[in-house]
């Protein structure tokens, strides 16, 4: 809900209710206008931002998709906070509606995001692991 929040915030077309912040998800849609979904997907690739392109309940086609896709629970298990996403979402904005060029910026920006966040150390996973195959194996 924050990164929605944030992306409306910088301007843009947030698919949803705006009652519940857009989402009762993971996932957050952008209207981007009629066939640029795949364009704009690109370009945000181009800058290091990866989502997908996704066709809207009005386009003709798929092909002809004004939609792009995002999904937040990867950026979040890698310790993305509400302030985080807001930083990402001008990063967005700036490619979207300014057609600039933060690639260098956003490479920087997931320097700080390298660990892995809510699930088990080596330390911690490793006993369980050796346990879980002892019992396989045991006859």
């Amino acid at each position: 809900k924050a990164f929605a929040l944030a992306l409306k915030e910088q301007g843009l077309q947030v698919e949803g209710d705006p009652a519940i912040n857009y989402t009762e998800t993971h996932q957050v849609m952008l209207r981007v206008g009629h066939a640029r979904g795949m364009e704009l997907a690109q370009r945000l690739e181009n800058n290091n931002i990866v989502m997908n392109y996704q066709s809207l309940p009005d386009d003709e086609t798929f092909v002809l998709c004004s939609g792009l896709r995002m999904g937040v629970q990867e950026m979040t298990r890698f310790g993305m906070k509400e302030e985080d996403f807001g930083e990402l979402a001008e990063y967005i904005a700036a490619v979207i509606l300014d057609e600039k060029d933060v690639s260098r910026k956003v490479s920087s920006f997931r320097r700080r995001f390298t660990k892995m966040q809510y699930c088990l150390s080596e330390e911690q996973a490793k006993p369980l692991v050796d346990e879980l195959i002892d019992n396989l194996l045991r006859p």
